[in-house]
């Protein structure tokens, strides 16, 4: 299981919670442009993560501009340094300019949904493949068993609505780009739907803002279907949510692996989260499996972007004047098992189908009901009617459970005083194991030597606050001798050091390097891309790694997809496609000119959801549809037409 990382206490957090590994964001070049960490702090979170066998992946997933690339490349070198365990990446230029020998992971946003693509990229050099999140069980199951490499998925947050790193809708409208890490959330707008007449069909609605994703039923179809890493979303998410998330798929997890054979955890360590967990009580937009059935159902929310989190009951009425308080009085039947506190964010669709709230300043238990006291929010007496859902987006009692709960990890390991050998051991359940000499800690013969030895174990076992967790205390020797409390304490302290030093050591990378190792190549050469957008034509100056093995395959990209779809932005990206067959001949769409990127027919997303499907319009089921022409997406002076691939069920959002 793979837990995001805003910062260090948040990658902290997730490995304490149960993950496996976490990804984090390094000084630049991270799809979250605003999680960014120095290299110090990823230095400390691969070196946490080890101590656990886990580990720590940095994201230099943005497209690389040519001037870029050696800082890039200096980046990835001090990663490596940091014994960070793998980069996961999106511009293949990487892989031509010259990286060191650090595991590759191919960025969601590679587009890696066929599997023609991903053994592509396996034979590029990518040891794991994060796959695009459209598709199904059994397209996952055919993928992995087309490549050797290890295969991840995501099970868990917030769904882009297209395909990754085909989506150049946030660039189009403001310049930010998703693929150079400042995604605008574009498809978190409201826009109107037209027709071709020019009739508005639908009016200021949410037609782009996909429901969350929540894979946690189907663990073990995936597993099966040969995923070997499960990833949550959320870089941007605090530690109290990653706690949660990360808390939660590990519980599942470990239930799920006593009844499938040769499954298992890939880190080590038992988690104790202090709290039970809820994915009902994160921030969440309502919940999908998007397409892991393969069955095509309704993904998005056309009424809010927000998160309407979990239901907590019904209005009952709406209290006139509100006894004389100056916000809105609700009279609430609360569901079953619910419980409220001062603070929780309420909210509800008012008549127009607008989601409305607030924070719930107190409340009043009846006999019937409860009374809900929400400052604020004057005059919407008028606005929602009797019996609307109501619903909690956020649980204050839940939160400073989580926040405040006490969540460890602990190894199990056991100590040995062997008064014959004069030193004291420890060794941890995978059999490493550390030794302290025990002259300076052995006294004299104690007088009392059952309770000298009650109180040597006693004390070897007070290991709270560290990674570990005693499971058997021994004494070799025939006599017991003496040793005062504070040199036990000195001895305990002088074992947990040095076993924690061994196992951060021992699951560092760069000390079990695996055969097949790329070398370690120094970035070497620069080059720039032409005035007019193209690029220069001799490549034979630069001098980067090749991490291509045996004969080099031409991508497996149609034809429709090439131009600016294959993302280059950088001459080794060109470098790279030219090698296995393909002229770059236009460069990624942030690379164009504002009159370029403005052209006509532009495609600006490409996506599972069908606008048509949502709206009851499908062409493949339903033969005769009321709006057989073409359909519209307008937002202010901007308008968008749908293109409809109903042979691969797929929507297109284009420039018009």
């Amino acid at each position: 299981m793979l837990a995001p990382a805003a910062d260090l206490e948040t990658a902290m957090a997730a490995i304490d919670a149960g993950a496996d590994s976490v990804y984090m964001g390094g000084p630049a070049f991270g799809a979250r442009a605003k999680a960014v960490n120095s290299m110090a702090d990823l230095e400390k979170a691969a070196r946490y993560a080890h101590r656990y066998a886990a580990r720590c992946f940095m994201t230099l997933n943005t497209l690389v501009y040519e001037p870029e690339m050696e800082e890039a490349l200096r980046l990835a070198r001090q990663a490596y340094e940091a014994g960070v365990d793998a980069l996961i990446i999106q511009d293949l230029g990487l892989l031509e300019a010259g990286l060191p020998p650090i595991e590759l992971h191919a960025s969601t946003q590679c587009h890696i949904a066929t599997p023609q693509k991903a053994r592509f990229l396996e034979k590029a050099g990518f040891k794991r493949l994060v796959l695009a999140r459209e598709l199904s069980v059994d397209e996952i199951a055919t993928i992995a068993a087309s490549v050797d490499c290890e295969i991840e998925t995501f099970v868990h947050g917030a769904l882009c609505v297209s395909y990754s790193g085909q989506c150049y809708m946030g660039c189009y409208l403001s310049g930010r780009s998703g693929n150079r890490g400042e995604c605008s959330q574009a498809c978190r707008l409201s826009y109107d739907l037209t027709d071709d007449r020019g009739r508005v069909l639908q009016k200021s609605r949410y037609l782009l803002s996909m429901k969350d994703l929540k894979a946690e039923p189907h663990l073990g179809d995936l597993l099966r279907a040969g995923v070997s890493c499960l990833k949550i979303e959320g870089r941007l998410k605090d530690a109290a949510y990653v706690k949660n998330v990360t808390a939660a798929y590990r519980r599942s997890l470990d239930v799920l692996f006593r009844s499938l054979d040769g499954f298992g955890p890939a880190s080590q360590g038992i988690s104790r989260p202090g709290f039970r967990p809820d994915l009902q009580k994160s921030f969440h937009r309502p919940y999908t499996d998007f397409n892991l059935r393969g069955k095509r159902d309704y993904w998005v929310v056309p009424e809010t972007p927000k998160a309407t989190g979990e239901r907590v009951g019904r209005l009952k009425r709406i209290v006139a004047h509100g006894n004389g308080y100056g916000g809105l009085c609700l009279e609430a039947g609360l569901d079953a098992g619910v419980l409220l506190s001062p603070g929780d964010g309420l909210c509800f669709f008012d008549r127009q189908g607008v989601l409305q709230g607030g924070a719930l300043e107190r409340l009043e238990s009846r006999k019937d009901g409860c009374l809900l006291y929400l400052p604020g929010m004057e005059g919407f007496e008028n606005g929602i009617e009797t019996g609307s859902l109501l619903y909690r987006n956020q649980d204050m009692a839940f939160g400073k459970e989580v926040r405040t709960s006490l969540c460890e990890r602990k190894i199990n390991v056991e100590i040995c005083w062997d008064a014959r050998r004069q030193v004291c051991r420890m060794q941890d359940e995978t059999g490493l194991a550390v030794e302290v000499a025990l002259e300076s800690a052995a006294g004299e013969a104690a007088r009392q030597p059952e309770k000298a030895l009650e109180t040597m174990e006693r004390q070897m076992g007070k290991l709270g606050g560290t990674a570990y967790v005693l499971d058997g205390f021994r004494y070799k020797g025939d006599g017991i001798c003496f040793v005062p409390v504070s040199a036990l304490n000195a001895l305990r302290r002088s074992l947990v050091l040095k076993m924690d030093v061994l196992r951060e050591e021992t699951f560092d990378p760069r000390n079990r390097k695996e055969p097949g190792t790329p070398e370690d190549t120094p970035f070497s050469g620069s080059a720039s891309v032409l005035q007019d957008g193209t690029f220069p034509a001799d490549l034979s100056r630069f001098q980067g790694r090749h991490t291509a093995l045996g004969n080099v395959p031409e991508v497996p990209v149609p034809e429709k997809e090439r131009g600016y779809r294959l993302n280059v932005a950088n001459s080794w990206a060109a470098r790279f496609y030219r090698e296995r067959g393909i002229e770059v001949r236009v460069p990624a769409f942030e690379c164009l000119d504002k009159e370029n990127q403005a052209r006509a027919g532009n495609v600006l997303m490409v996506c599972k959801h069908c606008i048509r499907y949502q709206i009851g319009q499908c062409l493949k089921e339903n033969p005769d549809p009321a709006y057989q022409g073409d359909l519209y997406l307008c937002r202010g002076r901007y308008k968008f037409a749908l293109h409809f691939d109903c042979q691969a069920c797929r929507m297109e959002v284009r420039s018009s």
